[in-house]
C-alpha cells in the first residue's frame, strides 16, 4: 500500500515539472507492462493514440521551454494543467491497487505534489530570467526535463526512492525560501 502511495507522489513531483514527459512514461511503463498499472485510465495512457499525442505535447513543450518568453507564458498556462496532470497520473496509478478512500488520498496528495514542484519551477525560471536574461533556461529546461523523467521512473521502478526525492525537494523548498527572505545588503 505505501509503495502504491509513494509512486503516485512520485508520479505528481514529475508531473509539476513536465506533465507530459510524466503522462508519456506512465503511459509506456502502463503498455510495456500491463499489471503493473491495471485499470481504465492506464489502458487509456497506454494506448497508442494517446502515447502520440502525449509524445507531440511533449516536444512542443521541450521546444516551447528552451524560449524564454515563451516558457513563463507556458508555465501560467500548465498552473492548471500540471496539478491536474499529477491528480491525475496519481488516480491512475493507485485506482486498482488501493482501497477507495487511500485512492483519493493518493490523487490529492500527487495533485499537491504537482504544485508544490510546479511553483519552484516556475519561482526558479523566473528568478534565472530576472539574473541571466534567460540565457540559463535552456538548461534549467534540460534539468527540469531529466528530474521529470528521472522522477516518474524512479516513482513506478523504485517507489521507496521517491520517500528521498520528496526529502530533496523540502529541503530545495527550504533553502529556496531562505535565500528569498534572507536581507539584502548592498
Amino acid at each position: 500500500m505505501m509503495s502504491t502511495l509513494l509512486t503516485a507522489v512520485g508520479l505528481g513531483l514529475g508531473a509539476g515539472v513536465n506533465a507530459y514527459a510524466t503522462l508519456l512514461v506512465f503511459g509506456l511503463v502502463s503498455r510495456w507492462r500491463p499489471t503493473m498499472f491495471e485499470g481504465e485510465l492506464a489502458t487509456f495512457f497506454s494506448s497508442t493514440p494517446v502515447l502520440i499525442a502525449l509524445g507531440v505535447l511533449y516536444a512542443i513543450e521541450f521546444i516551447a521551454d528552451k524560449v524564454p518568453a515563451v516558457d513563463h507564458v507556458w508555465d501560467v498556462i500548465h498552473t492548471f494543467v500540471r496539478p491536474a496532470a499529477g491528480a491525475l497520473v496519481g488516480w491512475a496509478a493507485s485506482a486498482n491497487q488501493l482501497p477507495q478512500g487511500a485512492v483519493v488520498l493518493a490523487t490529492v496528495i500527487a495533485g499537491g505534489a504537482a504544485l508544490s514542484t510546479h511553483a519552484a519551477k516556475a519561482s526558479v525560471r523566473l528568478a534565472s530570467t530576472t539574473t541571466t536574461a534567460g540565457s540559463v533556461n535552456p538548461i534549467l529546461s534540460l534539468v527540469e526535463d531529466v528530474f521529470a523523467i528521472g522522477t516518474s521512473l524512479i516513482a513506478v521502478l523504485l517507489p521507496w526512492l521517491v520517500a528521498a526525492v520528496v526529502v530533496i525537494v523540502a529541503v530545495f523548498f527550504f533553502l529556496l525560501i531562505r535565500r528569498v527572505r534572507k536581507p539584502q545588503t548592498l
